[in-house]
């Protein structure tokens, strides 16, 4: 039977699972794919994870290590009755459990969601990954993959060059960090890649579409771009993409720009109006932008104002367009990374960003 653990304040409701629940913009929660459950924490996270627990007999393996005993005995209890009520069960203040798994889901988080941008810094995604390693061996009896170190450890090969490059504030955490995946590396059989000499490459500007050499424009616009469709950390969180539509040499031609986050990459490519039109291009990374432009017919400075749509995406993760996505959403998300990059009990990564904020 499938139940679930829902964190209430300071309980938890277990009961039954509810598969009508409506999912959550997959930027909008941190999770940890744990024995028989599924964990997340809803952006801005709190101490405790919310569980779908689709095979307690595995789960029974660590619950009480998360949620304390009681929980791990209303878990039980559902599971076993034939008709199941939910029961609120008080938590414990904290667990051990619960603190490291909740380092490594933020960890991964930041990985796959980081909301780089004008507001938030860029994260150094092979420090990053060195601390996903060791989060990860931390806690590895816990997840449902037997080579989660052995995965995180070989996504972490080129870590070394970063940490030895490390801003001198944080010199002493990131060789204790390198220390650490060295040793950790070793007792798994995974080889780590020498250091080399590192040129460090974040920044992030916005320029202007065109310019007045480019034509004369008739229409311009812009439109958000949905963070599931673009690789974390290759275009800016927070800025929207914008188009214009110019006469140049007297025929009609469209401009396409959107701010990129420096040190990302993404394979990006711009659809502009209905799709019989056809106006699809490529973005290439011109500095501090993404930009394209293409010639289109003259009926495209006709289309009505609904129709002048614009969709951003990298064409490796988006097939179709998706439902706008939650503007409280995108603010929770960029409230959590502002808020992580001034906390002291935060990733060396995420402490490294606000530094240089």
């Amino acid at each position: 039977m499938r139940i679930s653990i829902r964190i209430d304040g300071a309980s938890a409701v277990v009961g039954p699972f509810d598969p009508s629940a409506a999912p959550a913009a997959p930027f909008a929660i941190a999770l940890v794919e744990a024995r028989g459950a599924l964990l997340t924490w809803a952006m801005p996270p709190g101490r405790f994870p919310d569980a779908a627990v689709h095979a307690p007999e595995q789960a029974a393996e660590w619950l009480a290590d998360v949620y304390g005993d009681a929980v791990a005995a209303a878990a039980h209890r559902v599971a076993a009755a034939e008709d199941p009520t939910a029961e609120d069960v008080a938590l414990p203040s904290e667990t051990l459990l619960a603190i490291d798994v909740r380092r490594l889901a933020l960890l991964v988080w930041a990985r796959d969601w980081w909301p780089a941008g004008t507001a938030v810094p860029p994260l150094d995604a092979s420090v990053l990954s060195a601390e996903i390693a060791i989060a990860t061996h931390g806690v590895d009896h816990l997840l449902d993959d037997d080579e989660a170190t052995e995965r995180a450890l070989a996504d972490a090969v080129d870590a070394p060059s970063a940490l030895a490059t490390f801003p001198s504030a944080f010199a002493a955490d990131a060789a204790a960090l390198a220390d650490a995946l060295s040793s950790l590396a070793d007792d798994h059989g995974v080889e780590l890649q020498p250091v080399t000499e590192r040129r460090a490459a974040w920044a992030l500007a916005a320029g202007g579409v065109g310019s007045a050499a480019d034509g004369v424009e008739v229409a311009h616009g812009s439109a958000p771009v949905r963070w599931a469709d673009v690789p974390p950390q290759a275009v800016s969180a927070d800025a929207e993409a914008r188009w214009s539509l110019r006469h140049v040499a007297g025929e009609p031609t469209l401009a396409v720009e959107v701010a990129a986050v420096a040190g990302g990459s993404a394979e990006l490519h711009a659809r502009f109006g209905p799709d019989e039109l056809g106006i699809d291009m490529p973005l290439a990374l011109s500095g501090a932008v993404f930009t394209g432009s293409v010639a289109v017919p003259a009926s495209v400075a006709l289309l009505p104002i609904e129709q002048r749509t614009l969709w951003v995406r990298d064409v490796r993760m988006a097939a179709h367009p998706g439902a706008a996505e939650s503007a409280d959403a995108h603010g929770s998300a960029l409230a959590h990374a502002s808020a992580r990059i001034v906390d002291a009990d935060a990733g060396l990564a995420e402490r490294a960003a606000g530094a240089r904020r």
